[in-house]
Formats: structure tokens, sequence, C-alpha cells
């Protein structure tokens, strides 16, 4: 007893960097039964039933146990305790913190948390969690991401939360990614005067706060938000004042519900020309013309988004001058280019809006009811060592019967891109009749260099004698898990513009490009 005492003691050595716990979970089992006194009782009514030279070496033995000062698992330093959960993942910090319960307090020390997601939906079994988490960590929290429902309840939780965040002076980096673009929440005018030029909703008072309070933020995201982003303007000032040397991270852009009738609100875009490191930059295409160009000039951009919705008459655009002079001061920069609902704007967007010496590398046109197939022969000209990803995605048009991309004489545009392209990795074409021999040829040409090829499976057209040879043989290329997508797999907007809601494919697709 006293040898396995003694080898329990040696695991509870700080390891290092080197070792595993493996010793530490192995002797869970064995301190329950050291401690245990069901156990001790029992073994002390056998040895009363022995022999006098058995009872003295239990004695013995219990006198040599008692000279031992070694701490039991429950009353673990806590310095230790810290140093133990930092060697496990995230589950097994939860699994190890069941053990007792300083073991549960050590669980919630605020080193463990510095990054969290709080998500509030409209059952109240996940609003609980996200009060408990938000009332714990609310002012230690590093990194916090906000998921939350629309509707006007979650949009007020969101609120308290972010009023919790905001005297939490160590927050770093701050994601909001509501479920949609509107809130279900009225907005107020802050004052007559300033109608037409920024909306208060209950969280841009908040935001500010976390703004003006935080050491040292370094990323905020608005959630592609419509109400936040015409508020956008309230708050790049004090941004401005006290984030400029910290800042890497701020997602402006939105997502409107009606490209045709949203509020545009004046933003000064030479701001941003005091966030010298600035890497990360979303923001509406309202906004986007050489001036915003020039601003972003601190050589550190890595990534920017626009987004695009309607099309104002007397927009400047941007100048090809301008992106060459963009690109040689930021040459890591890569361009990602929405364009969403954006029914007039896809129309022009091979004269208005592309220019060659942009870095596109991700072209993303949803729901915008048309294929504009001289853009995409711009593509595979302007931007052969650049793009990676083009996806287009609208309801499927049922009175269709030839491809969108074929005209005659021309090569099909995709299959230009796939031969052209040489970084190429994504292709998702929904919404369109499509020849399954083209598709073929894409696949023939990219080979497994090409990570997503999605193709709903009622919009290929072939021969139907050798569409499952095709089909395999894509599969095959592929790697051996790929198929059209049937109508089960298919977004219900993209069957049923009716009954389907299309920001719900838009808004999880343009969230994931804050990060």
């Amino acid at each position: 007893m006293v040898r396995s005492q003694c080898l329990l003691n040696s695991d509870l050595q700080v390891p290092d960097n080197n070792t595993t716990l493996e010793p530490l979970v192995q002797g869970f089992p064995l301190l329950e039964r050291k401690t245990g006194e069901g156990e001790g009782q029992q073994l002390s009514s056998e040895t009363a039933n022995s022999c006098s030279s058995s009872c003295k070496s239990v004695n013995r033995i219990t006198e040599m146990a008692q000279e031992d000062n070694s701490p039991c698992w429950n009353n673990l330093p806590s310095v230790i305790l810290l140093e133990i959960f930092s060697y496990l993942p995230h589950d097994e910090k939860i699994a190890a913190s069941q053990v007792c319960r300083n073991w549960r307090y050590a669980l919630f020390h605020p080193c463990f948390w510095k990054k969290m997601t709080f998500k509030f939906q409209i059952k109240e079994e996940g609003k609980t969690k996200a009060r408990f988490l938000a009332n714990c960590f609310g002012r230690s929290v590093r990194e916090a991401t906000i998921k939350w429902d629309t509707a006007g309840h979650c949009v007020n939780e969101t609120s308290k939360l972010l009023t919790k965040l905001s005297f939490n002076i160590h927050l770093r980096k701050l994601f909001l990614e509501p479920s949609s673009c509107l809130f279900e929440w009225p907005t107020r005018w802050t004052s007559p005067k300033d109608e037409g030029r920024a909306i208060c909703t209950p969280l841009m008072g908040p935001l500010l706060k976390i703004v003006k309070n935080a050491l040292s933020l370094q990323a905020l995201s608005l959630g592609c938000a419509e109400e936040l982003a015409a508020s956008a303007g309230l708050i790049l000032s004090p941004l401005k004042q006290h984030q400029a040397n910290h800042l890497t991270h701020l997602s402006l852009a939105s997502v409107k519900y009606d490209p045709d009738d949203y509020i545009l609100t004046e933003l000064d875009t030479s701001v941003f020309r005091s966030f010298r490191r600035l890497s990360i930059l979303t923001i509406d295409y309202d906004y986007v013309d050489d001036n915003l160009l020039k601003a972003l000039d601190n050589g550190l951009m890595e990534r920017l988004v626009i987004h695009v919705h309607g099309l104002e008459e007397n927009h400047p655009g941007t100048t090809n001058d301008c992106w060459l002079s963009f690109v040689d001061k930021n040459p890591r920069c890569e361009l990602r280019l929405n364009l969403l609902h954006s029914y007039d704007a896809v129309i022009v967007l091979d004269t208005d809006i592309l220019k060659p010496a942009m870095p596109l590398a991700y072209l993303k046109v949803l729901f915008c009811e048309s294929v504009n197939v001289r853009a995409l022969d711009l593509l595979s000209g302007w931007y052969p060592h650049i793009l990676r990803s083009v996806i287009w995605i609208d309801s499927v048009d049922s009175s269709q019967c030839m491809p969108a991309t074929s005209e005659p004489d021309r090569p099909d545009p995709l299959v230009l891109l796939a031969w052209t392209c040489t970084k190429l990795t994504e292709i998702v074409f929904l919404g369109y009749k499509y020849f399954q021999e083209e598709l073929l040829a894409i696949a023939r040409l990219r080979g497994l260099t090409l990570k997503r090829l999605e193709f709903a499976e009622r919009d290929l057209l072939t021969d139907i004698s050798s569409a499952e040879d095709i089909t395999n043989e894509i599969n095959e290329i592929m790697g051996g898990s790929w198929e059209p997508l049937s109508d089960i797999n298919l977004p219900l907007v993209v069957m049923d513009p009716v009954v389907g809601d299309s920001i719900e494919v838009i808004m999880p697709m343009v969230l994931r490009d804050q990060k």
C-alpha cells in the first residue's frame, strides 16, 4: 500500500511539455480507493479476525500512511491544478472537472476561457447557458463571438452581453454573427436632425463603450447587419481615437434586405489611413472608390472584402491605375467580391466593376437572377494566377432549356476557368442548366486540386446512356466521394424562391469572410 502511494505521489509532479497525462487519468480510481471510508472499514473488519501479526502489520502500514504528508487529489494546490488543466483539450477539461468541487472551480479559471462563443437562441435553454457564461466571463474573455437569432428578445439579450463586455478592458476581438441582416427591433433616430444619416439600435451604445474602454481592440465585426452598418460612421471616429494603433480587422460590410431601398449614410474613408496595422477590411461597394484605395496604404492589407448591392448612378467606381497602386503597396492582399441580390450590378459586372489589376481571388454572385457570361470570360483572362473560387447561386428557373453559359462558337467560360486559373480550387454553380460533358472537362482539367465542385443533379443535361459513366469518372477524379447535389441537399430557396429565404444562404457564407 505504501509503495502504491509513493507511485501516486510521483504522478503529482507538474508535467513538462513532453509528458502526457495518462498517469493522472489512470490514477483516479486508485485515489478513490485510497480515500474511500467504506473500503477502509471493510479492511479493518477483515483484519480484526486475522492473527495478531497481521494486525501489527496493518497498524504499521497505517502509521506509515499517516506519516506521509502528501496532499489528496481533491486538495491539490490551485497552481498544480491549473497546470494539469492547461494540457487538456476543452472536452477533457470538462470531464476532469467532475472529479470534485475544487477541480470544478479550476475549470472556470479565466485563463481557460479567453476565446468564447455566446449563442442566444429562441429556446430558453440556449439563452440560459449564454447568460451563465456571460456572467462568468463577460469581464475577462479576450475574444468573443456572439451568435443570436434576430428575434427581439434575443437582440435584448445580446445588448445586455455587450454591456457586460463594455467593462472588459482586456477584450481584444469581438465578432457579431446574427442569423439575419435585419433585427426584429424598432430602430430610432438619435435626433430629428440625424434622419438619413445614422440609425441607433440597442446594440450601438454598448459597442461604442467597448471601443472606448478596451485597451487593445484588435478586431471588430458588425456581423453584416444592415442597421449596424448604417451606423458605421458613428463608430469610426472612436475607433480612430482609441484603437488606431491596435486595430487589425474591421468588418463594416452589410447584407441588404432590399438592394433597391436602403439607407446610405456618409462615411469618411480617409479615416482608414489612421489604422496603420489594418490587414482585413470588409466594406460595402457604396463606399469603395479611389480615395478608399489610396487610404489603404499601410502595406499590411491581406484581405479586402467588398459587398455589392444596389448600384447608384453617380457612383464613381474605381480606376485600374488605383488598383495597380493598391496592389503595389499591398502585394499580399486578396480581394473577395460578393454580389448580393445585385440585380443591376451583375449586368455591368464586366464593364463597370471588374478591373484587370484587381487582386480578385474569390467571387460570389448570390441570387442576382442572371449570369454575366462576359464577366466569366474576363475572369480567366485577367486573374489566371490569382483566382481561387467562383460561386454563382440562383433559384432554379424551370423555364430554362439551355445552359446560361452556352454561346455559339465560344468555349464554355467555366471550362476556361478550370484550364487557365492555376489556383482555382472551388466552383459552385447552382440554379442554371449545364452540360454534364462540360462538367467532366472541368474535373479532368483540375483533378484533385479542385476541392469543391457543386452542381445540381436536376440541372445537368446529358445523354441518358452516358450519364452514369460520366458521373463515375468525375467521382473517380475527385477522389471517390463526389456526386451532383440531389434536391434534398439543395437549399430550399434554390428549389423555390417563394418558400425559401435567400438570406439563410447568404449570411453564413459572408460571415465566414469576417475571420
